[in-house]
């Protein structure tokens, strides 16, 4: 005859005990990763928005810019992470003289909310904790920078003037012939390190990703965005 024996109390509370510890490390990487993921996510959303603004530029017939109204000077401060930037509708094919936020309105007036407003500062509609557009160098030596907007005409082309395509990608102090966009993962730059992710848009309308050094990624503008295993998995390409 069998004697069926039940759990003690000990093993109980050594099951529970590693239940725990595997979930506190977990979270610690969690914690740890959520930053960088949210890094790559704000580039991500950038450039889709770009995306969509050359896309409308060529359907309708006019200008669509991409405005980035407010940029973080300082990201390894480890002050509150700061980026806001517009997706807007011109009134005309060239030179532009008024711009509506989307959605596109009869009234004209912009709300800050909805799909062309877009604040990533923590606790904003938006919110990504611990990520920021980098203000451009020239920006931060007090120089004149590339405009704010990134203006795409009907051709589906930048209207943007040539001085504006300085951006330097290949870290060999030239002119690359791309408009950046730099996101920054505030937590690790505060601590020396380097996590950011780069939108490049060049005079041609296309729209590039690329993560710190590695090669840049691109897809067609206006195409879904979907994600690609590449070198560490941090490659973005155009879906169907």
């Amino acid at each position: 005859m069998h004697t069926r024996r039940g759990v003690t109390l000990v093993e109980i509370a050594i099951v529970v005990a590693l239940i725990g510890i595997l979930a506190a490390i977990g979270a610690g990487m969690m914690n740890e990763l959520m930053p960088s993921w949210r890094t790559r996510r704000a580039a991500r959303d950038f450039a889709a928005h770009a995306s969509q603004a050359r896309a409308m530029a060529i359907a309708d017939n006019v200008q669509y810019r991409v405005y980035v109204e407010e940029t973080d000077p300082d990201p390894a401060s480890g002050t509150t992470n700061i980026g806001v930037y517009w997706v807007q509708k011109g009134d005309l094919a060239a030179h532009s003289t008024a711009w509506d936020t989307l959605p596109v309105d009869m009234s004209g007036s912009d709300a800050l909310t909805g799909e062309g407003y877009v604040n990533i500062q923590q606790d904003a509609q938006d919110s990504l904790p611990w990520v920021s557009i980098e203000a451009l160098p020239a920006v931060l030596a007090g120089e004149d920078s590339w405009t704010d907007s990134i203006i795409f005409n009907p051709r589906g082309m930048l209207d943007n003037p040539a001085s504006d395509f300085t951006c330097d990608i290949n870290g060999d102090s030239s002119s690359d012939g791309y408009i950046c966009v730099k996101f920054v993962n505030n937590k690790a730059a505060a601590v020396g390190t380097t996590d950011e992710w780069t939108v490049l848009i060049s005079r041609a309308g296309s729209v590039r990703m690329q993560h710190g050094d590695d090669d840049a990624v691109g897809y067609p503008a206006g195409s879904q965005i979907t994600s690609q295993g590449g070198s560490g998995g941090d490659g973005y390409a155009g879906g169907s």
